[in-house]
């Protein structure tokens, strides 16, 4: 009899870091912006309510949601990127970093 594999693997592990704070990505997509409908929220007076979202897919990428000041990924002003682990993205004065993993 061989051994299974442990549930989950193989798969990867997304979350962001946010101001120390670590926020899995669990679902489709997760929303970042000031409002409280937001998946995570960000105090900040240069995020708008809706800034943009993150999907986790093959491959990874951030899209902007028509935010007033739109996003920076790896120092580059766009509003659609391609995510890979480490990438940071800047939203108002905020500094978020994609994270990812095996498991």
């Amino acid at each position: 009899m061989g051994q299974r594999p442990a549930a989950g693997a193989g798969r990867m592990r997304c979350w962001v870091e946010i101001n120390g704070a670590r926020h899995q990505i669990t679902g489709p997509t997760l929303v970042l912006g000031r409002s409280t409908e937001a998946d995570v929220r960000i105090d900040d007076p240069g995020v708008s309510r809706r800034h943009c979202e993150i999907r986790p897919g093959t491959p990874p990428a951030i899209q902007d949601l028509g935010s007033t000041n739109g996003i920076v990924v790896d120092g580059t002003h766009t509003t659609r990127a391609t995510l890979r682990d480490g990438s940071r993205i800047v939203v108002g004065s905020t500094t978020i970093i994609y994270r990812q993993a095996e498991g």
